[in-house]
């Protein structure tokens, strides 16, 4: 949380380090914008290999041109076994760097995990956990965009978590370490830059 704190400090600071508009002021002379996306899809948490319903939202800042974006988002995973509250910071960078109507992005970030476990099945086994445990880590994805206009944009992204959240249980004879493994979405979204 410090890490965040940090970052939005660096990015809401006047120029100090360069001599470079910040995202505020760029924002009021035009030179950036406000984005906001919403992303429905599929996830899958490897413990369970179940796929269900990922959905997410985020805020970001992109300068005029497009060809970055910094974004909070928050992220939502259940597969009716266990559910994910994600929030996170993750920046997308367009590959070609001269993205018109169609490009390709890489995107990368840092997140924050809240799992709600009901059970887990392992090796043929029911686990009833009913527990919660938190975890921190990096993600990583793809894209697709498509501007069907300067300001509203489609998207295609698969997005990779190393969740490296573990729990615990007594399987009646021994503790056992259950490692949650990754998670993975793909999601179709809709962005907006106002």
């Amino acid at each position: 949380m410090k890490g965040l704190v940090f970052l939005l400090a660096l990015f809401a600071s006047s120029a100090t380090l360069a001599q470079w508009n910040n995202p505020i002021d760029g924002y009021c002379n035009g030179e950036y914008h406000i984005v906001g996306t919403i992303g429905l899809g599929a996830g899958e948490l490897q413990i369970n290999d179940d796929r269900d319903f990922a959905g997410y939202a985020s805020i970001g800042v992109t300068p005029d041109v497009g060809i970055w974006q910094v974004e909070l988002r928050y992220t939502g995973f259940d597969d009716g076994s266990v559910s994910v509250d994600q929030w996170g910071i993750g920046a997308k960078v367009d590959f070609t760097m001269t993205c018109d109507v169609q490009c390709l992005y890489w995107m990368v970030g840092w997140n924050y995990g809240d799992f709600d476990i009901d059970s887990i099945e392992k090796r043929g086994i029911l686990y009833d956990i009913n527990g919660e445990t938190d975890d921190n880590y990096w993600n990583a994805g793809v894209g697709y965009r498509y501007k069907w206009t300067q300001d509203f944009d489609t998207s295609i992204e698969y997005n990779y978590n190393d969740v490296d959240a573990r729990v615990w249980v007594n399987d009646g004879v021994s503790d056992l370490r259950l490692n949650f493994g990754h998670l993975r979405t793909l999601t179709v979204n809709f962005s907006y830059r106002f």
